[in-house]
This record gives structure tokens, sequence and C-alpha cells, in this order.
């Protein structure tokens, strides 16, 4: 998908769906207005009556057409909804009316008139996933059938819990809304992950931008027409892989987050573990490092003071001033190397240097001994590596095993995989925009 650099921001688009959008609009004209029809996902419904009723028929119908991977029938939408064949036909022929769903052909018989088949339109309807990190936002629109549809990226951002920051963000969301040509109409929802502890229950942000009178999630939805969720960055990384990535069909997994920072999402019985107040996962700063460094919590000795993207960076550091040599670059003047970043030394391991690659190690160890700890615990059947770490490939898988073999059981040690995250840069804000999906039981 090519990309294109605009003033600060990386915008791609699939240009092909962005065309079948543009002729959808002609189609839907002359029937209802697609607000109104927009309440078929959107509406609440607190009272029984026989309009609700067809509303919460109607979205079970294309409930099961989105999550399904095959279009179907009508004979095989009714048995699976309990509808009778007659009721079921008609809420059918509406959805196809208004434009939900559409024809997918014919079903294969060998003999006799072959149905139709059908499936929900991708082009809808929509929804926004957005990560706010410590330096950058990335900002992505989805389909129905999750397929990115435009992409765009603010690099030069930096995170500050200020007003003004907040107001940036924002922003920066209307900006990227109306360069991807959709009308806010059609977006049933932002789903956002954001570093730092969150309540995704309430819609409180803990870290950054806790200084609104409303949930952080409130206050941003009050500036767009559809509803906002908010959850850790982390956390809707590991929804990603639950729907889409290696933990799909996985009853029992610990998805690991290693890029600046440390993070967990635990999968127990098919289920994210959000604990009490949604804080659940916070990896990063279990006591058990051996380091006496002050961690950004305020506490000394945290794992993610020696296991994070922060901690090489640091460690590369002191092997500096230390007089260790290295072929990342040459000794800054201070004898520090002050301006490498994490995502440089990874790389230079991977090129071969030698220092890169022996700081790599150190952190891929000791990880590998908390989660040992986290095996005899829980007994997960996979780890899913995820994060920048990711990238370092064989250089921290076995350092990782090596660290596990000091601290987990054997048995439930032998039942566990560890894997990587196949889902690249686009995992974690495609777990945000998820979240909306979800909420409205499409996937």
């Amino acid at each position: 998908m090519p990309w294109i650099n605009k003033t600060n921001y990386k915008i791609s688009l699939n240009s092909a769906a962005r065309l079948a959008f543009i002729r959808k609009p002609v189609r839907a004209a002359v029937r209802l207005n697609i607000k109104t029809k927009m309440k078929l996902f959107l509406k609440d419904i607190e009272e029984f009556n026989v309009q609700n009723r067809q509303f919460a028929q109607k979205r079970k119908i294309v409930s099961l057409l989105n999550k399904s991977e095959q279009p179907l029938t009508i004979p095989a939408i009714c048995q699976r909804v309990k509808l009778s064949v007659p009721t079921g036909t008609k809420l059918i022929n509406e959805l196809f009316e208004d434009g939900v769903i559409v024809e997918a052909g014919k079903l294969e018989t060998e003999s006799g008139r072959r149905p139709l088949l059908y499936r929900v339109d991708p082009g809808y309807a929509y929804s926004i996933g957005v990560v706010i990190l410590l330096k950058g936002i990335s900002f992505s629109v989805f389909n129905l059938s999750m397929e990115k549809v435009f992409g765009c990226e603010k690099s030069s951002f930096v995170l500050e819990n200020t007003p003004e920051c907040l107001e940036e963000v924002i922003a920066f969301f209307r900006e990227s809304l109306d360069r991807s040509g959709i009308p806010e109409k059609r977006i049933l929802g932002m789903g956002i992950g954001i570093t730092g502890r969150v309540n995704s229950h309430t819609g409180h942000s803990f870290n950054y931008f806790d200084f609104p009178e409303k949930p952080l999630a409130a206050y941003i939805g009050k500036h767009f027409s559809f509803p906002v969720y908010l959850d850790n960055d982390t956390r809707v990384s590991g929804l990603a892989e639950q729907v889409f990535g290696q933990a799909r069909e996985r009853k029992n997994a610990f998805v690991v987050n290693l890029s600046r920072g440390l993070g967990l999402v635990i999968i127990s019985n098919g289920e994210i573990v959000e604990g009490e107040e949604s804080f659940a996962g916070e990896f990063g700063h279990i006591q058990f490092g051996d380091s006496d460094r002050l961690c950004l919590c305020g506490k000394r000795g945290c794992l993610g003071t020696e296991v994070s993207g922060y901690a090489l960076e640091q460690n590369f550091r002191e092997k500096r001033a230390a007089g260790e040599v290295s072929l990342l670059s040459a000794p800054a003047e201070n004898g520090s190397g002050g301006s490498v970043q994490y995502g440089d030394i990874l790389e230079a391991a991977l090129g071969g240097d030698a220092l890169s690659i022996s700081l790599v190690h150190q952190i891929g160890f000791r990880l590998g001994k908390a989660l040992g700890s986290m095996i005899n615990l829980l007994n997960p059947g996979v780890i899913i590596i995820g994060g920048t770490f990711s990238t370092a490939g064989e250089i921290l898988t076995d350092a990782i095993k090596a660290g596990m073999r000091h601290t987990a059981l054997m048995l439930p040690l032998r039942s566990c995989e560890l894997i990587f995250s196949s889902l690249g840069s686009d995992g974690a804000v495609k777990g945000a925009g998820a979240i909306v999906l979800r909420k409205l039981k499409l996937i």
C-alpha cells in the first residue's frame, strides 16, 4: 500500500475501497436517510415492542453474517438465528433494500433452483481505531470486514498531560476523519488505545488527560456524533491477537507488548483478563528486577526498568560509558552514546553488532525468567511476543527460552509455545478499531 508523506503526516488509502464507497451513496440516496438506518446498530433498545423486536432480530442477522466466513442462504440464516423462514425472509429483504446486506452469488447444488447467498456489505459502515503513544499517534478507518480503508500517522507528536496536548489530539482526529473522505454519519464509533493506566469500563485515563471533569472517552466523544471507547494500548494489541492474530482460537495465552515499555495481556479461558478496575496486565511493574533503578511509577526494582526499550537504551549508555565498543555509532563526546534509540540497537543486533546482541540477550533472559514464574501461575498454551522487540526474532527467542527454563516447571513449560506476533505495526490500531465492532457484536 503506497504511503504519502504530507506535513508530518503519513497517509495510506485503499483506493479500491474509496471508489466503492464513493459509488454507494448514489444507490442509497433514494432510500431511508442514512442517519435513520444507522439506528440498526446504535439504537438503545429499552422497552419491548414490535419495532424494537425487529431491530434486535435484524442485529442478530447482521451479526451472524458479519462473523461468518462464508455467505449464507436465507434458510441457513433463519435456522441459526431461530426465526421462521417467512419472518426471516421479510427482515433480510428489508436489510437488502437498506443496503446493509448484499447478494453474494448462488449456492452450488446438484439439482433444482440454486438459492441466493447473502453477506454484509463491508462498506456500509466503518469503525475508527486510534493508538496514542508517548511519541506518535496512529489513526485508521476500517470497514465492517476490518479491512483498513484509510490510515494516518502523526510521528511528530509528543504526549503530554496538558489541555493543549489533548486539544491537539482531538484536532488531529477531526483532520484525519476529514482527510478520509468518509462521512461522520457512517462511523459506528472510535476505539482508542492510550499508554498508561485506563479504566475501560468508565472511560477514564489516569496517567494522561486525567483533568477533564468527564471521563476522557466521554470528553472526546462530545466532539463527534459517534461513541468513543477507551482502553490501554497493550490491551488493544491483545484484542487484535485474539480476534485476528496468533491467539485466535487459543483459550489460554499471554500477549507480551515489549516496546519502549512492557505490558502483558492475559487471555484465560478465552476471555481477556481485565481485573476489577481494568488494571490487570501491568507486567512491567512486578517486583522481579535485580536493579535498584527508579521506575517511572516512583518505585524501584520494577521489571520494566530491566526489560523494555527504555532499559535497553540505558544499558547501552552504561556499557559505552564503561568503554565498550559498538559498530552502532562512534562514542559521543561524553562517552555515553546518549543519542542512540532502542530501535537502533535492535537493528544493530540483527546486523551482527556484538554489544547490541549481548544487551538484547540480557533483556530476553530476564523477560524469560519473569514469564517462567507466570507460566507456573497460569499455565498458558502460548506466549506471543509483540511490540517493537518482535523484530529481533531468534536473537530474542533463544534468550527468553533460556530464562524460562530457570524459573518455569517443566510440565507447564512443555505445553507452552513461544511465538512472535504476525500482525505487524498495524496490530494495535486494528485492535482499537475492533473494540467498536465487538461492542456491537459484529465480530
